[in-house]
C-alpha cells in the first residue's frame, strides 16, 4: 500500500471517529436538556431536577431565606462564569489536539503536552466545583446541608435517594 493511500485511510478513520463522537455528544445533550434528570425519591417516587429554573428548585428544596438566596445567586453566578471559562479553554485545547492529529506528521510530544494541559484544566474545574459546594454548604443550616448533600449526590448518581418536597 503506498503512502498516500495510507494517509487517506487515516484521514477517513479520523473523520468517521469524529462523526461518531459528535453524534454521541449531541444525543446525550439532547436527552439531558430536553428531559431533565429524574431521580428516585424514597425508592418509590421520582422528582425532576430541572435544567431550567434550577435556582428556584434549590430555593424551594432547601427553603432558603432571602440572604441565603442572594448568596446562592452570587455563588452560582461566579461558579458558572469560572466553569464556563475553564470549559472553553478545554475545548480550545481539544481543537488544538485535533489540528495536530490532522497533520501529516503529528508531533507526539506536543500532543502529550496538550493532553496534560487538558488534565490541568479538568483538575481546575473539579477544584472550582468543590469550592462552590463548600461555599454553599457553609451558608446552609445543618438540615439544609443534609438536603444539599442529597441533591448533589442525586445529580451525580442516578440511583441516589433524594428527599425533596413533592408537589401534591
Amino acid at each position: 500500500m503506498d503512502y498516500f493511500n495510507k494517509n487517506k485511510i487515516l484521514i477517513w478513520i479520523i473523520i468517521v471517529l469524529l462523526a461518531i463522537n459528535i453524534s454521541t455528544v449531541v444525543t446525550i445533550a439532547y436527552h439531558f436538556y430536553s428531559h431533565g434528570r429524574t431521580e428516585r425519591i424514597n425508592n418509590k417516587r421520582h422528582v425532576r431536577i430541572p435544567n431550567k429554573q434550577f435556582g428556584r428548585f434549590m430555593f424551594r428544596e432547601l427553603d432558603l431565606n432571602k440572604s441565603q438566596r442572594r448568596n446562592f445567586q452570587n455563588f452560582r453566578n461566579e461558579y458558572n462564569h469560572n466553569a464556563k471559562k475553564i470549559s472553553r479553554e478545554m475545548m480550545e485545547k481539544r481543537n488544538e489536539i485535533f489540528v495536530e492529529l490532522s497533520k501529516e506528521n503529528p508531533d507526539t510530544t506536543k500532543l502529550f503536552e496538550m493532553a496534560e494541559d487538558i488534565g490541568i484544566y479538568h483538575k481546575n474545574l473539579k477544584k472550582e466545583t468543590i469550592r462552590h459546594y463548600l461555599r454553599m454548604k457553609k451558608m446552609c443550616t445543618e438540615p439544609q446541608q443534609k438536603k444539599l448533600m442529597r441533591i448533589y449526590n442525586a445529580m451525580q448518581n442516578s440511583k441516589a435517594d433524594i428527599v425533596c418536597k413533592m408537589r401534591r
